[in-house]
């Protein structure tokens, strides 16, 4: 599985940027210069935290039980399918 770039790092942090205040993903995280894994963070009600790594054709996204989730070309694509997850059962909207 190929690393991340310093510039698909800068990519995921003007995606980050870009959205509202309020919007579910509450943030990412990443360690070193070419991570591996990129954490994304949601808000309690959609998801915790799930792991974001890159695929020879794009980025994957796991749950955060390391299931694969969705795969997308772009980041931007995989932003609209998580953007699409329902929040957990039970919990307040």
């Amino acid at each position: 599985m190929p690393d991340f770039s310093p510039e698909d790092i800068n990519e995921i942090d003007r995606l980050w940027r870009s959205q509202a205040w309020d919007h579910m993903w509450t943030g990412w995280a990443a360690a070193g210069e070419r991570p591996e894994t990129v954490w994304i963070f949601r808000t309690l009600t959609h998801w915790r935290r799930f792991p974001l790594t890159r695929t020879a054709t794009g980025y994957a996204l796991s749950d955060d039980r390391g299931n694969l989730f969705r795969e997308a070309a772009t980041l931007e694509e995989l932003l609209k399918a998580v953007e699409a997850v329902p929040q957990l059962p039970g919990t307040p909207p």
